[in-house]
């Protein structure tokens, strides 16, 4: 074992439903050991850590705008009347949430496409 290349070994365990699944996925790379299958899905897989933060605060300004726009239509519903400035408020609200998920859009681009530079 000293003189080997590889010469460390590891231990896992599974619960039945993950070895079914760990070797329905061998079957599939067409992998004829679990090492080789083992060193093929660490070697060329790109891990991806996602950060969800930004559609957390983009939901919270949907929930903001939304109830916003719910006054807005109570009070024309009330008084058969909207202003210019709540029309003007709502597109500023839509213009701003608008270019949060354009920033999104871009940085997920960014990431699909420097597939390489992932670790």
């Amino acid at each position: 074992m000293a003189n080997r290349i590889r010469n460390v070994q590891l231990k896992i365990n599974l619960t039945e439903e993950e070895k079914a699944l760990f070797e329905k996925k061998m079957k599939m790379s067409k992998c004829k050991t679990m090492n080789h299958f083992l060193r093929k899905v660490v070697s060329e897989s790109d891990i991806y850590v996602v950060d969800l933060e930004p559609f957390r605060d983009i939901q919270g300004l949907l929930f903001r705008y939304a109830s916003s726009v719910n006054q807005i239509a109570k009070r024309v519903n009330s008084t058969g009347v909207i202003y210019s400035d709540d029309i003007k408020y709502i597109q500023s609200h839509i213009e701003h949430l608008s270019k949060e998920i354009w920033q999104i859009h871009s940085l997920l681009l960014n990431k699909t496409t420097n597939k390489g530079d992932e670790v």
